[in-house]
């Protein structure tokens, strides 16, 4: 009698252990399947959601979006493992931004992107940007030497070509003929310095979400390698199932439908170089 009450009381411990462990292993699918993104202000939330999400779905993710409005907290919450993925950046800023903060960090893939605009209010095109005017870029080292560079793709400003590209500042320019002065602001808010500046050199994801349109720029970026933006992921999940989805999908046809969507905003972004392969 004591033995067949021990057995069916094993039998009974047994069956929960396996309950358990199936709903254990059931959660931890779902968690696998589970994704949260970092975004800014700007077309690239628009892009995941557009363009990427669909797939995901297809394909039993959930995806889930947290919203930041700076260049700083998306890398710092991916490292904490606060979110999976982040889209907001280019490599470069990525990098050294990794390395100023030991983050392990990676990209997993570039993206189609807005470059950076010149952007004013009451000058027409570059050749009448007067003596003296007042030039807002931004406040980051990598993005500030980013402006100055297109600044100089204009004929604008000459950068010193004993300072590194990556270095440039408006104080390692050997040519400023046009004694521009310059106002440093954070990405973010320079759209909005167009009232109190001359010209302003706006990152692309923030001019759109401020309502310009990159078309009325008075110059265009053409970006050099690195500064194509990314999908960011920690080192550790750079070859998780997440991440190739999301590098498959981004590489897929679906995706392509949306960016050449001549409907929507991504049709004038820059093409990365395996873009369509």
């Amino acid at each position: 009698m004591k033995t067949s009450n021990f057995t069916k009381i094993f039998a009974l411990a047994l069956s929960l252990i396996l309950i358990f462990a199936v709903l254990a292993g059931c959660s931890s699918d779902k968690d696998e399947k589970a994704i949260k993104v970092g975004v800014s202000a700007g077309p690239y939330e628009d892009m995941f959601r557009e363009a990427i999400e669909p797939s995901l779905t297809e394909k039993g993710y959930t995806v889930d979006y947290v919203q930041f409005s700076d260049y700083v907290q998306p890398n710092k919450a991916l490292a904490d493992g606060e979110i999976n993925v982040n889209i907001f950046q280019h490599s470069v800023y990525l990098k050294n931004f990794s390395e100023e903060h030991n983050l392990d960090l990676v990209h997993i893939t570039e993206i189609p992107t807005a470059g950076m605009g010149i952007f004013a209010n009451e000058i027409e095109s570059i050749d009448d940007v007067p003596n003296d005017a007042k030039v807002a870029i931004p406040n980051d080292v990598t993005n500030l030497a980013r402006a100055i560079r297109v600044l100089e793709q204009t004929g604008l400003v000459t950068i010193d070509p004993a300072v590194d590209l990556v270095e440039a500042t408006q104080y390692t320019l050997s040519e400023n003929p046009k004694n521009l002065s310059f106002v440093e602001i954070e990405a973010p808010q320079l759209p909005r310095s167009l009232e109190s500046v001359d010209l302003a050199v706006i990152n692309g994801n923030f001019a759109i979400s401020a309502g310009l349109d990159l078309s009325d720029a008075l110059y265009n970026e053409v970006l050099a390698d690195g500064y194509v933006n990314v999908i960011a992921v920690r080192t550790e999940d750079e070859n998780s199932q997440f991440s190739k989805d999301i590098v498959s999908i981004v590489h897929s046809d679906a995706f392509r439908n949306v960016i050449e969507d001549t409907s929507k905003q991504y049709v004038s972004f820059f093409r990365p170089k395996d873009y369509g392969n």
